[in-house]
């Protein structure tokens, strides 16, 4: 048995990927349901599941797994499911802040004064003209359809995690624009 996971691993830090493809047929599901044990949310546990493969996949060369590789995919599950609540829970702090101060209302006030400007506005536009397509669209869904990231994903057929990330660089991109203008909060 111990010598079927070192040729295992050994196939994957080659970069076999029918080793790869093999491991994650068997694995992928367990990995799952384990994470949604412990975030109890599918999409979640899916995106988590998903995205401690990949990383498996990028840094096969880098590994050094000396107990089983079912072993390591649970330590990566879990501590990734770990750092998803430390992020959620920080995203809950800030968001508190934010209500405690009365600075949710302050922003949205500021922005639409902002966005009235036309000088401001046509920055904006010129700035979202600017995004990679899907992030563009994202964006454009939540900022002027008014979708949240649940309905953006289920319209465009993609994870709710991955219309954060689009939404996290349109806002990256669209600050370094308008990087001079104070009175607009993105």
């Amino acid at each position: 048995m111990q010598k079927d996971q070192d040729s295992l691993n050994n196939r994957l830090r080659s970069g076999d990927h029918q080793a790869f493809e093999s491991l994650f047929k068997s694995h992928y599901r367990l990995m799952t349901l384990f994470a949604n044990r412990m975030v109890n949310d599918l999409e979640t546990a899916q995106e988590i599941a998903g995205d401690a493969f990949t990383t498996l996949w990028e840094k096969r060369e880098e590994l050094d797994i000396t107990g089983s590789l079912t072993s390591y995919l649970y330590k990566m599950v879990r501590n990734r499911c770990l750092n998803h609540f430390k992020h959620q829970q920080t995203k809950n702090l800030f968001l508190n802040y934010l209500h405690r101060h009365d600075l949710v209302n302050v922003q949205a006030e500021n922005f639409e004064r902002a966005y009235d400007d036309k000088e401001i506005a046509e920055r904006i536009r010129s700035a979202v003209n600017e995004l990679p397509p899907q992030c563009k669209m994202v964006f454009c869904l939540s900022r002027y359809e008014h979708l949240k990231y649940k309905e953006i994903a289920e319209r465009l057929n993609i994870a709710e995690k991955t219309v954060e990330r689009h939404m996290t660089m349109a806002f990256a991109k669209l600050r370094q624009a308008l990087k001079n203008d104070y009175s607009v909060w993105l």
